[in-house]
């Protein structure tokens, strides 16, 4: 069959096939993970954590739920009511230690003994259904009891229709362990493989189970998921695999932003400081980062759901971590581990319901065969090459920070997710502290981000340009520009009436690329609100003009729609209605961002005060965050304009580290200015608060910074080119500065001091 999908519709020649052929001999028969795998040397567990060739079960311990599926447009806001899309609701068994015991039975070898499971059924009607389902599917319940007291536990999920999902979760009788329930479950310990633990059972047992298992040499894998509460040091120490998805890392830590691999990586290593040992985070569709004890960092990739639609994510980690578990108790390298358990999780992503869309080992296994062949299918001319792919566990040196100048193995994949930029070589003006000289090296590990500059800028000083004055002119120039990489548009106002495929081919031709498209609503439309307006038609209206600047953004490749508003604010008291005001703008950004479709960014770029309206209904960077939050979509954020947030009153640095630990710091634009007048001056950065404009790199660099830097600036009789030359010149210059400053720690020594003295002795140049 693999063999008959390899070559269907392909023009492939007599060498190719036996080369797919090859290939798949190779996946088949020998170990899939010979390309990348982790010697059993670098990886250490306790002496007696020993796979025994004699296969032992794995033991489950955990919750089991009836499942009661609700479909959603979206998730209600608070105080609101929702009408579900579908006329019913479907009813399956879940809970988290049923997905993982129903999925273990589903991946194991036939070799391989049934997967125990430890839990309670309920005194109620969903009891029998709960018992027959589990045991058609093969799970082992000699360790389950009866709460004679209690109804099954529940877990009521909202779908959307993206495959999101939000679940809550009523205990019942998950919650109803007694002493002798835990003392005989310690006692069968002994006799598994591995344990897989969950948290919708009380921590206690957690707890008793892991130093059970710790005493037999028995391995453990801890998934993270269920009640929200603190997780104690103790059970950290005693588990050798904890599992959190990206949200339960932020919430075991704090809050630390993880919107990058660096700060996930980072964010992970806090908890091994605590005492965990190996982490292994789940990303959705960003993939998995595995952080070992030893510091090796292992990334996989995502793998595309069958169909390549995401219809319901609700088992995706089950499988994932259950597949990872089955591996393992095979005695699997890590890196086949993870690459099994991306294309369980895959399957499961791409069919409805818990336990309806678990995988077998085969499907598992054919997909897995399958990525391989399509991989190797795309290369050009028929070319083989053995070496690891994205769509498998790539590792990664421990050093994963790439600002700090981090070596990648074999591929160099980056690890955070900074891009580097388009050309190592730039130019700059002459008598630059770099030397006399125009050409200047400077290696993508100095700094990894890309630069625009705006546009109108590019009007000034014609008298310094021959071209054209106008956008295909501005664009042509801004090309010449040494240090630029992107160009940001306005709408309606640079690309109102032009053709997608021109404004494509002037960019080409400059050695440009479109970074993103940012919303100016027209003043003859909108003086009195856009998103704010008092009339719906015209809010509508509004809405309308910013999804055709994103099907703009979407035409030329750029990566994010960004709306700022001068009119979506007052200029008295008594004049609006600020609730109301701020629903509208709510209500506004989330149709704005479901037109534009998750996969492009949408951000509000707040200003506090404008001649247009001396007050914004968004006037602060808490605010901003509070909108974002309102919301409620995975591709809304923030732009944060440094001229609008010395206008507000803030510390850029601090509105970034706010940003950032929400999440939703999507974009930087970068002037200086004294704002004497109240106003945005957009004078050269770092030109008047240059201690300010360092922290801001610092702070960029700290938190994982991974959009394009865009200056906002004004150069009125300056020569434009060289000024935004030198703004990235500039940034550079303070980005090396920063980087020595987080390189030698101390002054993170002082900032946790609050040491302003040596602080101010640090920052001497």
């Amino acid at each position: 069959m693999f063999f008959c999908y390899a070559f269907e519709g392909r023009n492939c020649s007599l060498k190719d096939r036996f080369t797919y052929f090859l290939l798949i001999w190779t996946v088949l028969y020998e170990d899939f993970s010979v390309k990348c795998s982790v010697p059993s040397n670098q990886l250490h567990f306790n002496e007696s954590y020993v796979i025994s060739k004699i296969p032992k079960p794995i033991l489950v311990v955990g919750s089991m739920n009836v499942d009661i599926t609700v479909r959603v447009h979206r998730l209600p806001m608070k105080h609101e009511t929702i009408t579900s899309h579908s006329p019913s609701t479907s009813i399956a068994v879940g809970g988290k230690g049923a997905n993982q015991a129903v999925a273990v039975s589903r991946l194991c070898q036939s070799n391989m003994p049934p997967p125990k499971f430890a839990s309670n059924f309920g005194d109620d009607s969903f009891a029998a259904m709960l018992r027959s389902t589990l045991s058609e599917n093969g799970v082992d319940l000699s360790l389950c009891g009866t709460a004679a007291d209690r109804p099954s536990g529940q877990g009521f999920v909202l779908l959307e229709e993206d495959g999101s999902v939000s679940s809550i979760v009523v205990g019942g009788s998950n919650t109803a362990w007694t002493g002798l329930d835990i003392a005989l479950l310690t006692k069968a310990v002994a006799d598994v493989g591995i344990v897989m633990l969950q948290r919708e059972i009380p921590e206690e047992v957690n707890e008793a189970v892991a130093e059970a298992a710790k005493a037999e040499g028995v391995l453990v894998l801890q998934d993270v998921g269920g009640e929200d509460r603190l997780i104690s040091d103790k059970l950290l120490n005693l588990v050798d695999f904890l599992c959190p998805n990206e949200s339960e890392l932020q919430r075991m830590t704090g809050g630390m932003p993880t919107h990058t691999e660096g700060l996930v990586i980072e964010a992970a290593r806090s908890l091994q400081a605590r005492g965990a040992h190996h982490v292994l985070v789940t990303l959705g569709a960003r993939g998995s980062l595995l952080v070992t004890e030893e510091g090796q960092v292992l990334k996989q990739s995502a793998l595309s759901p069958p169909g390549g639609i995401v219809v319901d994510a609700t088992g995706a980690g089950d499988a994932f971590r259950a597949a990872f578990a089955v591996s393992l108790s095979e005695g699997q390298p890590l890196n086949h581990s993870l690459a099994l358990a991306a294309a369980a999780g895959a399957i499961a992503v791409s069919r409805l319901g818990a336990v309806p869309s678990l995988p077998s080992r085969s499907e598992v296994e054919a997909l897995m065969l399958t990525s391989q062949i399509n991989k190797i299918a795309a290369q050009s001319n028929g070319s083989v090459s053995m070496t690891c792919t994205s769509e498998e566990a790539i590792e990664v040196d421990n050093k994963h920070d790439i600002q700090e100048g981090s070596d990648m193995v074999e591929e160099a994949e980056y690890i955070s997710s900074l891009q580097p930029p388009s050309t190592s070589s730039y130019k700059y003006p002459s008598g630059s502290p770099l030397g006399t000289s125009n050409s200047v090296s400077i290696t993508p590990d100095d700094c990894t981000l890309r630069f625009a500059s705006r546009l109108n800028s590019m009007k000034e000083r014609l008298d310094l340009w021959s071209g054209s004055n106008d956008v295909f002119g501005w664009v042509d120039r801004m090309g010449a520009v040494a240090g630029i990489d992107l160009v940001d548009f306005n709408y309606p106002q640079h690309l109102e009436g032009l053709n997608p495929s021109a404004v494509r081919a002037a960019l080409s031709a400059a050695g440009l690329q479109a970074g993103a498209v940012s919303i100016r609503f027209p003043s003859s439309e909108m003086q009195m609100g856009a998103f704010t307006h008092p009339h719906e038609e015209m809010r509508s209206r509004a809405v309308q003009i910013a999804a055709e600047g994103c099907q703009w953004a979407h035409e030329l490749g750029a990566s994010e729609l960004v709306v700022w508003s001068a009119f979506d604010g007052y200029d008295y008291h008594f004049q609006i209605d600020y609730t109301s005001a701020w629903r509208s703008v709510v209500l506004s950004f989330q149709e704005l961002c479901d037109l534009c479709g998750a996969s492009m960014k949408v951000s509000i770029e707040f200003k506090p005060t404008d001649e247009s309206s001396r007050f914004s209904v968004v006037p602060s960077t808490g605010e901003a965050i509070r909108l974002v939050q309102q919301v409620n979509r995975i591709n809304m954020g923030i732009t944060l304009d440094v001229g609008h947030l010395l206008m507000a009153g803030e510390n850029p640095a601090q509105s970034i580290a706010a940003a950032a630990q929400s999440g939703h710091l999507f974009g930087m634009q970068l002037c200086d200015g004294y704002s004497r007048l109240g106003a945005e001056d957009g004078l050269m950065w770092g030109s008047v608060h240059p201690i300010m404009a360092l922290e801001v790199v610092y702070w960029l660099q700290r938190v994982g910074y991974s959009g394009h830097i865009y200056f906002d600036t004004f150069p009125r009789n300056e020569d434009p080119m060289k000024e935004a030359s030198w703004n990235v010149w500039t940034f550079k210059e303070m980005w090396k500065r920063a980087r020595a400053l987080r390189a030698g720690e101390q002054m993170e020594s002082v900032l946790k001091e609050h040491d302003a003295l040596h602080s101010q002795e640090l920052l001497q140049f």
